[in-house]
């Protein structure tokens, strides 16, 4: 698991724990990080054994989901997609699959080792209709109603801001563009999600975890209809914290 501490003992701040995991999820994949990578996982995951075929290894070694988004509701050829926090690209190729020649598919996430090996893996796959930033999920560089499906996988509880990000994801979305996404929720009770913040590493997927209640409450309060937890997968990153399945429309 990852340290949480600078070279001097005091804790590193949850955006550079975050930079500092996932460049070494992207340059070493092979390295056990305590939990659950690559093509094994998403299988078990349930991701669709064409794509598991279809995609050459190299773009599934630092895949690290934790549910499967795409199980929320089709994706349609010709829509406009965004994943947020996009990681090495692998649920970006997917989706450019499936909305084909004429859609169009946007990712974007924080760590510049995971921009770039995303970028690589598109161009591995031969796809043209991608294209990835590197940018906070809270400040999107996309104008308002330009996407119409909102997807994430295990990225959305690194935010520091998690309200700041769904308002930029119903921002960006057209109306009745859909948000369908997983990501770790923490498991124990409500009380003790302060005890475990404190304590446990933020990039793990742990400590920014929140309630799955309280996820849904962010949606509504960002202005999402029919926000609703779809379920949970059996991913765990810690003994407090497992994958959560969500669907809301604009």
């Amino acid at each position: 698991m990852a340290n949480n501490t600078g070279c001097c003992g005091s804790p590193k701040d949850p955006a550079q724990q975050v930079r500092d995991l996932y460049t070494a999820l992207a340059l070493h994949p092979q390295r056990d990080f305590g939990w659950d990578t690559g093509k094994h996982n998403a299988r078990r995951l349930g991701y669709d054994t064409a794509w598991l075929e279809q995609l050459a290894e190299s773009i599934w070694e630092s895949a690290a989901a934790v549910g499967n988004p795409f199980s929320l509701g089709p994706i349609r050829a010709g829509e406009t997609v965004l994943d947020l926090g996009c990681g090495a690209g692998t649920d970006v190729c997917i989706a450019a699959l499936l909305v084909g020649a004429s859609g169009r598919v946007v990712g974007v996430d924080v760590t510049p080792a995971m921009v770039e090996k995303a970028r690589r893996n598109a161009r591995l796959a031969g796809l043209e209709n991608v294209e990835v930033h590197e940018t906070d999920a809270a400040r999107l560089p996309l104008p308002d109603a330009c996407i119409d499906v909102v997807i994430s996988n295990g990225a959305i509880n690194l935010a520091p801001d998690k309200g700041g990000v769904f308002r930029e994801a119903y921002r960006v979305l057209r109306p009745r563009g859909r948000l369908q996404f997983a990501d770790m929720v923490h498991s124990g009770s409500a009380c003790t999600t302060t005890r475990v913040s404190a304590e446990a590493s933020w990039a793990d997927c742990v400590a920014g975890t929140l309630p799955a209640e309280e996820v849904v409450s962010l949606l509504t309060k960002a202005g999402f209809r029919d926000a609703a937890l779809a379920g949970f997968s059996d991913y765990k990153t810690s003994s407090s914290t497992i994958g959560a399945m969500f669907r809301a429309l604009k």
